[in-house]
């Protein structure tokens, strides 16, 4: 077993996971790096767009009206608020009305040029209700979708991998799409390559520096097998990045209550996809769980030890510079 990110070879611990999701329950195998702590699949199965099934829910398409009526002209505040920081109440709307996987981009400046790339983005729900706002220098991009797209209103996703890309990006983006990638220094050298000066590299994604991970083990839901090929810890993605001319610069945990509901779940050997039945004492039961799992994810995000977080990455400063 040798270690894909640091190369490894000695005291690497082998797990066996199994396909949760949609219950398939086929059994693969990963290591732990002794060394750098990533978390790994030993082997990439031949099949594995049998477990991208075209309900996978990377693969959503936006919504066309975002911020059609009156609901949506409230959302626009709010999204304004959050990521192009408009608005003259601003700061009460961030603070009451948080958006979310968003609120990572409220750590950058942007405004309605700054170039942004989406990696590995299935067909662009994530960017297009930035697009609306009017920034329309955004662009999504993934590998595996049939062919490139071109929405009426302008906005488009291009069919192919980071590496195949051109141009020059402010910001760009793995929403968690990055532990899906079999070659991530690769990936990192062509953000190297596509980052424009001072530009920000932001990848969220699950990681093992986490309570969850050491709690639940291979019930741990985000391990996601055999969709997940690299669970980053923090020594692992600054190895990585430092590889591909990057350093990391900030890592913010954004973890939430499912780290807690669904591997609880799978703890029991209930698939994902298998929702339980719509009755009062469940839907209370959910309520119930959702806060009680967000307050403890909350504490453990302050702490470093969530199962999720945004890493930022820049490119490294040469000697001198």
């Amino acid at each position: 077993m040798i270690c894909q990110i640091c190369g490894n070879t000695r005291n690497n611990m082998p797990y066996e996971a199994r396909e949760m999701m949609y219950g398939l329950r086929t059994a693969f195998n990963y290591f732990q790096c002794a060394n750098c702590q990533c978390l790994q699949i030993e082997a990439i199965p031949a099949d594995i767009a049998r477990y991208y099934p075209a309900d996978y829910n990377g693969f959503a398409p936006p919504k066309k009206k975002y911020y059609g009526g009156w609901q949506g002209s409230l959302k626009r505040k709010r999204y304004e608020a959050a990521v192009l920081q408009k608005g003259a109440f601003k700061k009460v709307l961030r603070a009451l009305f948080p958006v979310g996987k968003y609120q990572v981009l409220a750590r950058i400046p942007l405004h309605d040029n700054t170039r942004i790339l989406d990696m590995g983005c299935g067909k662009g729900a994530f960017l297009y209700p930035l697009y609306q706002l009017g920034m329309k220098h955004v662009m999504g991009a993934d590998p595996f979708i049939a062919a490139s797209i071109v929405y009426p209103d302008g906005y488009r996703v291009q069919k192919g991998f980071i590496y195949e890309l051109e141009g020059v990006w402010d910001v760009i983006m793995y929403n968690h799409s990055f532990e899906h990638v079999p070659d991530p220094l690769a990936n990192l050298q062509a953000v190297e390559r596509l980052l424009a000066p001072g530009g920000t590299c932001i990848i969220r994604i699950p990681t093992v520096s986490s309570y969850a991970w050491e709690y639940y083990g291979t019930d741990w839901f985000q391990l996601d097998a055999p969709r997940h090929f690299f669970l980053h810890s923090v020594k692992s993605m600054r190895l990585l990045a430092e590889q591909a001319g990057l350093e990391v610069t900030d890592v913010v945990y954004d973890a939430t209550a499912y780290q807690f509901i669904n591997s609880e779940q799978y703890r029991k050997g209930v698939p994902l996809q298998e929702t339980p039945a719509r009755t009062f004492s469940n839907f209370f039961r959910r309520k119930r769980d959702k806060w009680k799992y967000g307050r403890k994810a909350r504490i453990l995000n302050q702490q470093n030890r969530g199962d999720q977080a945004a890493f930022f990455l820049k490119r490294k400063q040469k000697a001198g510079s």
